[in-house]
């Protein structure tokens, strides 16, 4: 069988799945983001992190800093170069931005992986880092649009590196 003649085909039937913003996918989305929420707050990530001393800081603050710079680098694909100069944002026009966000996302969950293993043990540690990545940052993506989003990471960063010196 060849792959070129099993390719999908345009047709004309609707698409089995509901709109971005259909009320079932808010608040699916809503419940999500408030679940995870909920979790974090009894697995008591937030006073960890502040105030357990077996969290290595230097190294979570890497991971922070490696956080800001993946936002940094969405806040100026999406505003600067999506919205005020009209360019088409995908992998072809912008690759080194791609790798650079892929190396800083890397590095990130290296750091907190490392950072909160001593203090939350392994597997509550990846527990965490999957709640806070699928069920908050993944779903505030799909409700929000950019720039609520971009407001959103920067006023959080500059809130949490506030409380976390």
């Amino acid at each position: 069988m060849d792959v070129a003649s099993t390719t999908n085909k345009k047709t004309d039937r609707p698409s089995n799945s509901l709109p971005a913003h259909h009320p079932i996918n808010i608040i699916y989305r809503t419940i999500v983001i408030s679940t995870s929420l909920w979790a974090l707050h009894k697995f008591e990530v937030y006073h960890a992190i502040l105030r357990d001393p077996n969290v290595n800081h230097t190294v979570f603050k890497i991971g922070l800093a490696a956080s800001i710079g993946i936002s940094g680098i969405k806040a100026y694909m999406e505003l600067y170069e999506g919205k005020m100069r009209k360019q088409k944002i995908e992998y072809q026009n912008y690759k080194n931005s791609t790798h650079a966000v892929m190396i800083l996302w890397i590095i990130a969950t290296i750091c907190f992986n490392v950072a909160l293993w001593d203090a939350l043990g392994g597997l509550k540690t990846m527990l965490v880092l999957l709640i806070f990545s699928f069920g908050v940052l993944i779903q505030l993506m799909f409700l929000l649009p950019t720039s609520v989003q971009n407001i959103i990471t920067f006023v959080g960063l500059t809130f949490f590196l506030q409380m976390y010196q």
